[in-house]
């Protein structure tokens, strides 16, 4: 028995082993969620609710079927903040942490699902970018949380305001847009404290670990890595190009028409970040413009960067693709920085978006006959949400609350292959299978 046992645990790869880890941890956690202690009526929480909840801490989405404020107590808070730091982080980064802190060596299985999960791929370097990554992770998420007391004391208390302070920072930091207010961030459009907070600490995490330590130590390299030029571009464009974009579609629906200039452009700046897998909203999506809300599909499509704690097809596989259609048009090599894109990075980026897009329509279409859209609405009603789960977003037009429990079922699953990841869950699960030896002849097809 033992024999097979060990025989099986060989045979398992990386990805399985991830992927396995995210569902057990998102188990226990709707486990301990379905609990009557947890919750602020003293009734235990139907088990479908309460493991939606816990694959949307673990995945870092934020989207929920019951209130988090009004729902929950401490402890669930607690508990929920717990699984977010988990899902942001990593499981695999605290788990091989606390090995290093009680001394244990570290085997090769475990490096190889470390580097799997944090998608970089030089062993030698795995103990300094993960005492980075936690060392950098608790410092940023420390800053957020002292500035948002600075505005959360005086309104609640000491207690309660640090707590909320601490909980918004992480839940910031990690892209998982859970909150404590009940309404998300729209009563707070005319505060700038905790936009700008919220927005920093959401743009920080999603710049990556990888790209942040490279920043950290610019001054002593004199240089950056090539990765990092490309994600720092990406990312200044679709802030910058969001924000004019917000702009001019909202500019006559009135929505932050009661705000003074500076706030106006404030709150545009901040729904141009929040849909990159953050998830905090500052305004009832239902009444953005129809150009709004299909400018907010895009960029939570996109999300956020790789080795971060967003999801999204990510922002370097959109500039692989965008150069390589560029190349195709120019006929020249797929190059950006004086640098040509691998063959394999083109590859696995056209392989991750085409994908992308064929399990939201799958998921849509199947939302489509198991949900009631409500009369006013069309179909980005159920678009929205099924982009949010896939890219780990958080954001609603209220269809999640409402949900059949097919429909819970479907984003569940949708919200742990976005989380693990489309490679992971789809190409490194075959990467060892061998290519077939059979050749055939080329066909000759029309395109275009």
């Amino acid at each position: 028995m033992l024999t097979k046992l060990k025989k099986f645990r060989n045979r398992l790869t990386a990805p399985f082993v991830i992927i396995g880890m995210f569902s057990l941890i998102s188990l226990l956690g709707g486990l301990v969620l379905q609990s009557s202690f947890v919750t602020n009526s003293g009734q235990e929480t139907p088990f479908i609710d309460a493991l939606f909840t816990a694959v949307s801490a673990v995945c870092v989405t934020g989207n929920v079927t019951v209130n988090t404020m009004e729902h929950w107590n401490y402890w669930g808070w607690t508990l929920i903040l717990i699984l977010i730091e988990i899902g942001g982080l990593g499981f695999m980064t605290l788990w091989v942490t606390i090995f290093l802190l009680l001394g244990k060596k570290i085997n090769l299985r475990s490096h190889k699902v470390l580097l799997e999960s944090l998608n970089i791929s030089d062993i030698s370097q795995v103990k300094y970018i993960l005492i980075h990554i936690i060392r950098f992770s608790f410092i940023i998420q420390l800053f957020g949380a002292i500035f948002l007391s600075y505005d959360f004391i005086p309104r609640m208390g000491w207690l309660k305001g640090i707590y909320f302070a601490v909980f918004h920072s992480v839940s910031a930091f990690c892209n998982a847009g859970f909150d404590l207010f009940g309404d998300s961030l729209i009563g707070h459009q005319g505060n700038p404290i905790v936009l700008l907070t919220i927005s920093s600490l959401i743009i920080t995490g999603g710049l990556g670990f990888i790209v942040w330590r490279d920043l950290l130590t610019y001054h002593r390299s004199r240089k950056l890595l090539w990765h990092t030029k490309i994600v720092v571009m990406m990312t200044v464009i679709l802030i910058v190009g969001g924000t004019l974009l917000f702009a001019v579609t909202e500019r006559n629906m009135g929505l932050f028409s009661d705000q003074p200039t500076v706030m106006r452009w404030l709150n545009y700046f901040f729904l141009s970040v929040t849909p990159r897998t953050a998830g905090y909203a500052n305004i009832d999506y239902t009444l953005l413009s129809p150009a709004g809300i299909f400018l907010t599909l895009v960029l939570m499509f996109i999300g956020a960067s790789s080795g971060s704690t967003g999801g999204g097809v990510k922002t370097t596989t959109l500039a692989v693709v965008i150069i390589q259609a560029l190349s195709a048009i120019r006929r020249k090599g797929t190059v950006i920085f004086r640098r040509t894109i691998s063959q394999e990075a083109v590859v696995k980026s056209i392989f991750i978006m085409i994908s992308g897009m064929l399990l939201i329509t799958s998921v849509t279409f199947i939302l489509l006959n198991t949900e009631t859209i409500p009369e006013g609405y069309g179909v980005e009603y159920i678009l929205v949400d099924v982009i949010s789960c896939f890219s780990t977003v958080g954001l609603t037009m209220g269809l999640t609350p409402n949900l059949s429990i097919v429909g819970k079922m479907v984003l569940i699953l949708l919200m742990l292959i976005g989380r693990i990841g489309l490679l992971t869950v789809f190409w490194s699960a075959n990467m060892n299978r061998k290519p077939s030896k059979i050749k055939f002849p080329t066909g000759q097809m029309m395109i275009g």
